[in-house]
């Protein structure tokens, strides 16, 4: 699956998520955001650069505090747990961003976590990141991973206003260099 290490290594230096660059654009708002599988804390330090009072970042791995050492903001929490430990209350978040982070959750239950994480969303909140398509490489027997067909992909939004919704079928390659068929869905919805 993914080598985490070697994923650190290669986005370290990245700019800012696209996607996340034009979701800020629907942002009303900037007291709270999730950066949901926060990795190199890159959409974190960015989110807070463009204003946010306070950033939740969320991993399953330890190395995300060093990362979070080398910001040294008081406003940004970072919150090593898996999702499935993720706590949610209703009407928290102006923003939740999950850069490729959401297939990771696993295919149990992955519709009601998804509607817990729209259910966290002020009104006028902006949830973006992406969904990996039935035809990724990784949809293989043994990977616990969540998968979804552009119908699937499009329910699990059905209770927010669309803005952008993509797909994107091509062949590229992982952090280690490794090829890969790649089937992901991008998109920016508002509650």
């Amino acid at each position: 699956m993914t080598d985490w290490k070697t994923y650190y290594k290669e986005h370290l230096s990245r700019p800012p998520s696209p996607l996340l660059v034009k979701a800020l654009k629907f942002c009303k708002n900037k007291d709270l955001a999730l950066d949901l599988g926060a990795g190199t804390l890159i959409e974190s330090k960015f989110l807070l650069d463009s204003g946010f009072k306070k950033v939740v970042a969320v991993d399953s791995s330890p190395e995300v505090e060093t990362f979070a050492k080398e910001i040294n903001d008081k406003r940004l929490e970072v919150s090593i747990i898996q999702y499935k430990d993720l706590i949610l209350l209703p009407d928290s978040y102006d923003l939740i961003i999950a850069q490729f982070a959401l297939p990771f959750y696993g295919p149990t239950d992955f519709e009601l976590f998804i509607g817990k994480l729209i259910s966290s969303l002020k009104p006028d909140g902006v949830f973006a990141g992406q969904f990996f398509g039935n035809r990724d490489d990784w949809k293989v027997k043994g990977k616990n991973l969540a998968f979804q067909t552009i119908d699937e992909a499009k329910r699990l939004l059905k209770d927010l206003k669309v803005e952008v919704f993509s797909e994107k079928e091509a062949e590229g390659t992982v952090a280690s260099g490794e090829a890969k068929h790649w089937h992901v869905f991008h998109f920016i919805a508002i509650k």
